[in-house]
């Protein structure tokens, strides 16, 4: 009982001090390490020549396959285009587009057709579609077969919360020195939440990398060691990974999008923020964009506009070229709704978990069922698939929700520290929300 009254009341100081100190903090430990004329070249960068002559060659291989739809060189090149090109505008039919030419291939190679069948089942794993890629491995790739077989068949399990088969893989292909195995590892510890494990593995992967003289490998690496400093509040390490990214690859959006929310989560620079976003969307406009907006504009009590944003992504993301790439996302904005929304929600939710039954789906899906007025079925499906099972702050706060409405306050209470200490990842609007439910002690 003693207990009980030390953890809600060290939740209510918590709070309490959060907010009466909340403005202060913000000026006298949030350092500000973004300087926009690090990166403003490369959001200024105009690659629209390359871009057409990009779509130029494009235009070339779609004639000649339309000659002769069997020339697997031609069908290999127009695929590995138009995924580019998906890359660059984030036109979801050039990705689809793309899927359908290494289909084509895949039919019609006959020599050593199993490098072909990997790069599909890439394809398949970028359109969400992970149960056909698994599908499509089986079909032709023995688990310990070579090593290029564990790291899909690796990918493949991570990705439908398949957690035995991915660390078999894992083990099988054990080796320090190589870079394929030392990111996977560094997936592998994220997952189990050894954060420290994952950037000394990340580490080790960079170093390889830079030591390969491969850009590819080089900005992959750079751009996912800086996720992790920022998850690990180092965001000046993160900060300055973002921007050797981009020198690497001055197109890259990903890094900049990584410094739009270091400049709205770490140094309440909304304004900033803003500026980055809406120029990225221009540059290449996929439907999040309007998420990532709207959140901004949430945060500036700008609700009317936030709402319009989110409405248009439901619209633009309901489109059937999409598949289930948005699912997630669909969910959670749909759970914000109305008793409709809210069972639509559900559904898709049920659907995702048929998908890929992780630990953030099945959360996903627990929290669905709290907004449908089922809170006891949402704890025994989150105590089932969820709890002990991941690190991931939503997921987290999910939890401390769940058990709230089932009047386990006590229970919840133990995630305050970590939910706490993942204020930069979870960023302010949703770190208000968790105050809010607090508050409900």
């Amino acid at each position: 009982m003693k207990h009980s009254y030390f953890l809600i009341l060290f939740a209510l100081l918590f709070i309490t001090s959060c907010n009466e100190s909340k403005d202060k903090a913000v000026k006298e430990t949030k350092k500000i390490v973004t300087n926009k004329t690090d990166y403003n070249t490369y959001l200024e960068s105009d690659n629209s020549q390359f871009i057409t002559d990009l779509k130029s060659d494009i235009d070339s291989l779609e004639k000649l396959v339309a000659i002769n739809n069997t020339g697997v060189v031609d069908l290999g090149r127009l695929s590995s285009k138009l995924n580019l090109l998906y890359d660059l505008k984030g036109d979801v039919n050039h990705l689809n587009r793309s899927v359908e030419m290494q289909e084509a291939v895949v039919e019609n190679m006959y020599i050593e057709p199993e490098k072909s069948k990997y790069a599909l089942a890439q394809a398949y794993i970028k359109q969400h579609k992970f149960k056909k890629a698994d599908s499509l491995l089986r079909s032709f790739a023995q688990e310990a077969a070579t090593t290029e077989s564990q790291l899909l068949f690796f990918d493949v399990a991570m990705e439908l919360g398949d957690y035995a088969k991915a660390e078999k893989m894992l083990n099988a292909i054990q080796n320090q020195k190589n870079y394929n195995y030392l990111i996977r590892a560094a997936k592998w510890n994220d997952y189990k939440g050894d954060l420290d494990a994952t950037i000394r593995l990340m580490e080790e992967a960079k170093t390889l990398a830079d030591q390969s003289g491969n850009p590819s490998i080089q900005i992959w690496s750079n751009s996912n060691i800086a996720d992790y400093y920022g998850h690990d509040g180092q965001i000046q390490n993160s900060y300055d990974h973002y921007l050797k990214t981009l020198e690497l690859d001055p197109d890259n959006t990903y890094a900049l999008k990584g410094i739009a929310w270091i400049a709205y989560s770490h140094e309440n620079n909304p304004e900033e923020a803003l500026r980055i976003l809406h120029q990225l969307k221009k540059r290449h406009p996929l439907p999040d964009y309007n998420l990532d907006i709207a959140e901004i504009k949430e945060y500036q009590n700008k609700s009317e506009e936030a709402e319009t944003l989110r409405k248009e992504f439901l619209e633009e993301v309901n489109n059937s070229s999409y598949g289930a790439m948005y699912n997630t996302y669909k969910i959670e904005e749909l759970l914000a709704g109305n008793e409709d929304d809210k069972a639509k929600a559900l559904q898709i939710a049920q659907l995702e978990v048929e998908n890929r039954s992780t630990p953030e789906t099945q959360s996903l899906l627990s929290y669905a069922l709290l907004k449908n007025n089922q809170a006891q079925k949402a704890l025994e499906n989150q105590k089932k698939y969820v709890i002990d099972k991941t690190y991931e702050p939503v997921a987290q706060l999910h939890t401390l929700e769940i058990l709230m409405a089932n009047n386990k306050k006590n229970d919840a209470l133990t995630y305050t520290e970590e939910l706490s200490g993942a204020s930069y990842e979870l960023g302010p609007v949703t770190m208000k929300e968790y105050y809010s439910i607090l508050e409900g002690v």
